[in-house]
């Protein structure tokens, strides 16, 4: 910070913090120009002129031009530097007359003075503020930012930005703009918008610019969502219009340890095991869905009537912590028969499946059987079929089959 808003700095502190005003007012600027009219110029021209006079202007810098207090109020930076040499003991030089102490303090007691009075005149005033652009590197950390790609460089054909006299390369009046720049900025906007990926929801971005990179992207995304709850299962082999593949193994509960966990849930829990929030806290503990675990509870523990789940239930209040995998073995027969995966790509399509797992109902009011009778051989000439049914795992109480 220069001395000049360093020194309106300390004026506003003193005044909000402190009460206390700096000196203002024709009483003291007229003191000031008293002053640099008389003692002030006289040490001056004994000191400083010699070198720094209209005619000579060593170092480019002519004193001999400021004739009055309002003069050196104008031109304070100068002023700033004439402080600094003096206070460093650069002025006057080592081979030229030197002032006393008391001539040094009273000509920096009122340049200090002078500067004050000139940051106080121009409280509030930034002085010249620029438009300022980002530099390049702000903007590529900026657009990368924003879009969460690490791999954007918009900047890489921009003109390298140029330094200010102090080195820094952010500063307002060395940033340039041009009408060239101003097409390279189009260009790399076009070059980030390609990097675009409309969403249902909003815009997403993908270090890709390929429509098919960006499916796998969703793709890989929803099989990271539900792989944090789920493990490999579920694949078949499908044959779609004559074209045969593999589904690959899908995402599908732990049951065997949503299982184990009800049965610690109940053995730990005596009472109160069915609390919703104990539930789901004790599912966070494990590591695994409260969701899930809330709903394999609740079908478990219910007292409807179900021709599939009251044996299981039966077989879930006998169990004990450890019994999980006989269970896991019970429910996967009848998930083989009850449900089917289907492909997550045709999923929404028309005449396609509506989700990736769909329920299959295995009981039919009636079922055609056809066969080739054979030709009758030497000595026979009667055919024999043989017809067998069985129960669904429930007993045959109350259960008819029709020939």
């Amino acid at each position: 910070m220069d001395r000049l808003r360093l020194n309106l700095t300390v004026a506003a502190l003193l005044g909000v913090f402190l009460g206390i005003s700096m000196p203002a007012g024709a009483a003291s600027l007229a003191k000031l120009d008293k002053e640099f009219t008389g003692p002030v110029q006289a040490t001056l021209k004994q000191y400083c002129l010699g070198c720094h006079s209209t005619e000579k202007q060593k170092g480019d810098l002519d004193l001999e031009r400021f004739k009055t207090l309002s003069d050196v109020m104008k031109h304070a930076k100068v002023w700033q530097g004439v402080v600094e040499q003096i206070a460093l003991g650069e002025m006057p030089p080592k081979e030229k007359p030197q002032m006393t102490a008391a001539e040094r303090e009273k000509l920096l007691a009122w340049v200090n003075s002078a500067l004050d009075e000139a940051a106080l005149a121009r409280a509030g005033d930034p002085g010249p503020v620029v438009l300022r652009r980002l530099n390049n590197a702000d903007y590529t950390y900026t657009v990368r930012d924003l879009t969460g790609v690490k791999s954007l460089d918009p900047a890489k054909e921009f003109p390298v930005d140029s330094a200010s006299g102090d080195g820094f390369m952010n500063v307002g009046n060395s940033l340039v703009m041009s009408p060239s720049l101003v097409t390279k900025y189009l260009d790399a906007a076009k070059d980030v918008a390609d990097h675009a990926v409309l969403l249902p929801d909003g815009i997403g971005w993908s270090p890709s610019t390929s429509q098919r990179d960006w499916a796998e992207e969703r793709l890989t995304a929803i099989r990271e969502f539900y792989g944090r709850y789920s493990v490999p299962g579920g694949g078949s082999a499908v044959n779609l219009q004559g074209i045969k593949f593999d589904t690959k193994d899908g995402g599908v509960l732990p049951l065997e340890k949503y299982l184990e966990a009800t049965l610690k849930l109940r053995a730990t829990y005596t009472w109160g095991w069915a609390n919703p929030s104990l539930v789901t806290n004790f599912a966070a503990k494990q590591g695994i869905s409260g969701k899930y675990l809330l709903a394999v509870m609740n079908a478990l523990s219910a007292t409807n009537a179900s021709l599939v789940l009251d044996p299981i239930r039966a077989q879930w209040r006998t169990s004990k912590p450890g019994d999980a995998p006989a269970l896991a073995n019970a429910i996967a027969q009848w998930q083989q028969t009850l449900w089917r995966f289907t492909q997550v790509g045709h999923i929404g399509k028309r005449d396609g499946p509506k989700a990736w797992q769909v329920p299959v109902t295995p009981l039919a009011s009636a079922r055609e059987v056809r066969m080739k009778i054979p030709a009758p051989s030497a000595g026979k000439s009667d055919v024999t079929l043989y017809l067998a049914t069985s129960d669904a795992g429930d007993g045959n109480a109350n259960d008819f089959a029709v020939w």
